[in-house]
């Protein structure tokens, strides 16, 4: 692994624990490649994190994310089912350009992107999440999928618009 690579101890800006956890589990999956392949990925020792994360290939013909898998959580924050549809299919219009200009800086520089998120949804009322996206890669070079997993503790809280007043800040790690 060159010395320029991050390691889990850049992370320590990630607040919430399973995210921080996921983002090791990454690191010891990936050992000295820039990132670890999808086969390496073993559900039941990730078991703790299956209701947040989802998990998105590339599809290099069309240029387009589609969702394999997404947990209990994840479905039910876009209100539904998402395995089998594309990230154009379900994020909203006004989110979307920004939602893919990440999902692209993951896959073609590679890197980890980080969010933090603030939904406000009155003047007195604002609910905070965190999201993190990880590049996978089957040859250890081009990035063919997407790991990602979201803490968002309003989902036990309330049900609302999520894209009411929204505000984000995104730090991205070259890996």
């Amino acid at each position: 692994m060159p010395a320029d690579n991050p390691s889990l101890e850049s992370f320590g800006h990630v607040e919430n624990r399973t995210l921080r956890r996921l983002i090791g589990y990454w690191f010891d999956k990936r050992g000295e490649r820039p990132m670890p392949a999808l086969g390496d990925i073993d559900p039941i020792e990730i078991s703790w994190a299956l209701g947040r994360i989802w998990l998105c290939d590339y599809l290099a013909e069309s240029g387009r994310f589609r969702y394999r898998l997404a947990g209990e959580n994840i479905n039910a924050f876009w209100g539904g089912r998402i395995a089998g549809k594309h990230l154009d299919e379900i994020v909203p219009p006004d989110r979307l350009k920004a939602m893919a200009e990440k999902a692209r800086m993951v896959r073609e520089l590679p890197s980890i992107v980080h969010d933090r998120v603030c939904l406000s949804l009155t003047d007195e009322i604002a609910k905070n999440g965190e999201r993190i996206v990880l590049p996978m890669s089957d040859d250890g070079v081009h990035v063919n999928a997407l790991l990602g997993a979201c803490h968002c503790g309003w989902l036990r809280d309330l049900e609302f618009d999520p894209f009411v007043t929204y505000s984000e800040t995104t730090t991205v790690t070259h890996v």
